[in-house]
């Protein structure tokens, strides 16, 4: 049950997230969004590291630490940008894709079985986008690209993890990751920097620390309970955000936005299963899995 809750905090706090950049987004730019979000999470996990796990010893893994700071940078900030363009719930939708590109991802870069099940994943992810963006969806435009691009740039985020789990604690992955990203946050954020409003601060405070709370929430989700039971409650995500969208901003909601997303969360949900499976029985790769 704790695992659950865990994981409808943290669904909960990210379709919150997307109310917090559209309700600043008047006021500040994305790129301001993205350093006080950043600024704000690295003021929260200084309350909880310990002393001694504030350190800079990286043991040889800063190049790798600073792509993808700068990876998960840009892809916070084409997310944000998305957020401004789009109704929320079709920017969330989107956001389910993230997933289905590191199992792409996998198998095309790191090499990895290309398994019947994969495949039917990613292609329930392909009819979930076409479903979203037929008629009568939503035409493709400068936010879709967007979005999917934040997806895409999250999965590479997702996929150095990959290459460099065991190395570190992940408490302080995040920390290497927030003292890389505010400082080149800060400096892109200068060209269109304006002072804001306490409103807009604190709504940007409660983004930030509710964010890395989240992230918590889900990582100890994630080890107390099967992976794909689990993620199975993060499609709370959808509906929360279009009945946000529809009440804050007045956004209609589209039945293909929801009948997309559900089809690529149905994937997702599918590909962690089957994972989750193979991973508990040791099932090794063999001809019937192989294509």
């Amino acid at each position: 049950m704790l695992a659950f809750l865990l994981m409808g905090f943290n669904a909960s706090m990210s379709a919150l997230d997307t109310v917090f950049v559209r309700l600043v987004s008047d006021e500040i730019h994305p790129l301001q969004i993205a350093f006080f979000r950043n600024l704000f999470s690295l003021i929260a996990i200084l309350f909880i590291l310990k002393k001694a796990q504030r350190n800079f010893d990286a043991k040889g893994m800063w190049p790798i630490h600073t792509v993808r700071a700068v990876i998960k940078l840009a892809a916070l900030v084409a997310y944000f940008m998305a957020i401004t363009m789009l109704p929320i719930a079709l920017v969330t939708a989107m956001a389910f894709t993230m997933p289905l590109f590191v199992t792409l991802g996998s198998m095309v870069l790191l090499r990895e079985g290309v398994g019947l099940h994969r495949v039917i994943a990613i292609a329930a992810g392909l009819v979930g986008m076409l479903i979203i963006l037929q008629p009568p969806g939503i035409e493709f435009g400068v936010g879709i690209a967007l979005a999917l691009a934040s997806a895409i740039g999250l999965a590479g985020v997702a996929l150095l993890m990959k290459v460099s789990s065991g190395r570190d604690d992940p408490l302080r992955i995040v920390w290497f990751n927030l003292v890389i990203t505010v400082p080149i946050a800060a400096l892109i954020a200068i060209p269109v920097w304006v002072w804001p409003s306490p409103a807009a601060l604190g709504l940007m405070a409660l983004q930030g620390v509710g964010g890395l709370i989240a992230q918590l929430c889900f990582a100890r989700a994630m080890k107390l309970a099967d992976a794909s039971l689990v993620i199975s409650v993060d499609f709370i995500r959808l509906p929360i955000a279009a009945v946000l969208g529809y009440f804050l901003f007045s956004e209609s909601i589209e039945l293909t936005v929801l009948a997309g997303g559900t089809v690529i969360f149905a994937g997702v949900v599918y590909s962690a299963f089957w994972e989750g499976r193979r991973a508990k029985n040791k099932i090794p790769p063999d001809a019937s899995d192989i294509l």
